[in-house]
């Protein structure tokens, strides 16, 4: 299966109904690690300009950047070297977190943005800023039904039936992408036969 197909397929499974936890996963993970890409470019943009020290911060003096990442900026945040260091350490983080946690659940069928999102952001979740507790406070009637609801879940989880169910997920994606890609293919061979007459 190509890259693009393989895309196609995960686009279409996050769009889909069947897993809802697994795409607001995708949401917040995407949030984050786009705002971790954006005040690492913004803070390299100000190191070239300003010069002095590289910051690890984001406008409100808050790191959001791994904790190993700041370490190894901290040796000495002028210096470029360490930067760059710390820079690489923050891709191979993230190649072995793809490596090692999201293909890993991908091949056994598991939650694998859920997972994924737990792992690489799951401690700073739990500290959110003050104005996230107030927003749970306003609506805690439904974020208390919500939590009954997993609760109740979590009591009637079965392995077993899970594994079943999300491998006939997983079939019916597949099927859906075949369909797609058979569809796409046929589509290509009646403009080359159009084209040829």
């Amino acid at each position: 299966m190509g890259f693009k197909e393989e895309i196609d397929r995960e686009k279409h499974a996050l769009s889909s109904n069947k897993r809802p936890y697994e795409t607001v996963s995708f949401l917040i993970f995407a949030i984050l690690f786009l705002q971790q890409l954006f005040y690492l470019g913004r803070n390299i943009w100000l190191f070239i300009k300003n010069g002095g020290f590289f910051s690890v911060t984001n406008i409100t003096a808050v790191g959001n950047l791994q904790n190993f990442f700041n370490r190894i900026v901290f040796i000495d945040s002028s210096k470029w070297i360490y930067v760059i260091a710390a820079i690489a350490v923050l891709g191979l983080y993230y190649f072995l977190v793809y490596k090692l946690v999201w293909n890993y659940l991908k091949k056994r069928n598991k939650a694998k943005w859920t997972w994924t999102l737990l792992i690489v952001f799951g401690p700073n979740i739990l500290f959110m800023p003050p104005y996230l507790f107030y927003a749970i406070y306003v609506f805690r009637v439904y974020f208390f039904r919500f939590l009954k609801s997993i609760v109740e879940e979590y009591k009637e989880f079965d392995p077993k039936k899970l594994n079943e169910k999300e491998e006939e997920l997983l079939k019916e994606e597949d099927d859906e992408a075949a369909e797609r890609a058979q569809a796409s293919k046929d589509k290509k061979e009646s403009i080359a036969s159009k084209e040829k007459e």
